[in-house]
């Protein structure tokens, strides 16, 4: 064999032992890809990555080991933006797939699988199916698209994530609980749709499974009994009372607390409080709580500052502000009744006090030594009432009141106006019912267009890219390579 021949086999040998190596290497990065489900968001704000809240949802599913199945059928072929919506739920559910042990997904073909559909009893094209168990919850298009004229690129808002998370709020909670929400006494009304009611309240909180009811402590009922706190509540709200509470009603409430139930107190400053707030260690005093850090431009709206409680963790990661209306002001007696225990969640800054009128500067209250009363202000306080205490016996659970010196922050007018308003609210429902799982899984950044969409057109190009030009520099690499050794 001469030198020529010699040469090209040991040339040809260390090119195919080179080639074997590098496709070698690039099935072992893909397997350990694959395996580890390593990954990375480089995107502005990450907004390609699952959101707070529903990581939190999907670890608690994990923890409970309860398989969740979720069937997404396609939507309607010819029409523009088909191929956009199937991606962005096809794209989500991978994501979620990957983040979880427990979820398992599956794309249905509504045209061609028509037989699955009648199984499940869909009838609609781009409906997505949730179930857990006995649990089954459909999203609507409407639930997981909303349709955006003001941009020719895209036509929609993807709301996919928000709405699975919200499902998957619903499914850790299969039975519906009632909370009950005190009438009577001039009190905001849970089906008002004006800026002074509570629906959106209801919406909020049906949303999580609560039903909301109206409650009446001062009728008997058909048999002639007195009234009482009904078996089922989850908690009782007793908002912006414009009266006092009868004596009969104070003891309808405090036998239901006494018996390990839960209540939200939102007062108002100026008005009546239940004469039982004393019985847990807490005075509402005269005045507003103020600050010098405001809601613009608002002159009577305290911007607060979150304590450390599982009802405002969240919020304080999200760093979302929660918003009152001229707060009463509280204070904690000295000493606390036996059994009782506080935990402050919204106080004033450094430089808060108590408003108790004097003149303004520039339109707003300043802070007058010989009339206000100096800060910090407490604004919100959670109760804890043990048993064995004056309240609760001794032989139930604990019992939970949440005292707010404001109620407006819980009406139509400023529930969406405060960043924060409805997360506190729900996570205020949440802690005072007990579901301490679905507590931490609740609140994150809001739902927002998380899913990268391309046209066909986009995708044509990408593909011949990865299946064209990329291979083609390899060869033309290669090809100058073997020209210029051909040449020695």
């Amino acid at each position: 064999m001469n030198q020529i021949w010699r040469r090209r086999i040991a040339y040809g040998s260390n090119a195919t032992l080179v080639s074997v190596m590098i496709i070698g290497v690039l099935v072992l990065v893909y397997l350990l890809a694959d395996s580890q489900r390593v990954r990375w968001d480089l995107s502005a704000d990450a907004l390609n990555t699952l959101q707070q809240d529903t990581e939190a949802k999907l670890r608690v599913l994990d923890d409970e080991q309860v398989p969740v199945r979720i069937t997404a059928f396609t939507y309607q072929r010819g029409k523009d933006d088909t191929v956009l919506r199937d991606r962005a739920v096809r794209d989500l559910l991978v994501e979620l797939d990957l983040r979880s042990e427990v979820l398992e997904y599956r794309i249905v073909d509504f045209d061609r699988e028509r037989l699955t559909a009648e199984k499940l009893g869909v009838t609609d094209y781009g409906t997505v199916v949730v179930q857990r168990g006995e649990d089954r919850i459909d999203l609507r298009d409407r639930d997981m698209f909303r349709r955006n004229p003001r941009s020719a690129d895209l036509p929609f808002d993807f709301l996919g994530e928000g709405a699975l998370s919200r499902s998957f709020a619903q499914l850790l909670a299969p039975t519906r609980r009632v909370a009950y929400v005190l009438q009577g006494h001039g009190e905001p009304s849970p089906t008002d749709r004006g800026a002074t009611g509570l629906s959106e309240l209801v919406t909020a909180l049906d949303l999580e499974r609560y039903e909301v009811a109206p409650l009446d402590l001062l009728r008997t009922d058909r048999e002639g009994r007195g009234p009482v706190v009904p078996e089922d509540a989850a908690f009782v709200v007793v908002a912006g009372l414009r009266s006092g509470l009868t004596p009969q009603e104070d003891d309808a409430l405090l036998a239901y607390l006494s018996g390990g139930g839960s209540v939200l107190l939102a007062l108002e400053a100026g008005q009546a409080a239940p004469s039982f707030l004393p019985r847990l260690g807490l005075l509402q005093l005269e005045g507003v709580a103020m600050d010098t850090v405001l809601v613009f431009p608002f002159r009577d709206r305290p911007v607060p500052v979150y304590r450390d409680h599982a009802i405002t963790q969240a919020l304080r990661q999200s760093q979302k502000i929660s918003v009152l209306a001229a707060p009463a002001p509280l204070r904690a007696t000295e000493p606390l009744p036996e059994g009782v225990r506080h935990s402050p969640l919204l106080v004033g800054g450094r430089e808060s006090w108590i408003e108790r009128g004097g003149p303004s500067e520039g339109g707003g209250a300043a802070y007058q030594a010989e009339l206000d009363a100096p800060g910090p202000t407490l604004m919100a306080v959670a109760v804890d009432l043990l048993p064995g205490g004056e309240l609760v016996r001794r032989t139930r659970p604990p019992a939970k009141v949440l005292v707010v010196g404001d109620a407006e922050w819980l009406t139509n007018g400023l529930l969406l106006e405060g960043p924060g308003n409805r997360d506190l609210a729900v996570a205020a429902a949440q802690w005072l019912a007990g579901d301490e799982a679905r507590l931490s899984a609740t609140v994150g950044r809001p739902t927002a267009q998380r899913r990268l969409a391309l046209t066909g057109q986009e995708t044509e190009r990408i593909r011949l890219i990865s299946l064209l030009l990329l291979p083609g520099l390899v060869a033309l690499i290669g090809l100058f390579t073997w020209w210029g050794r051909r040449g020695r």
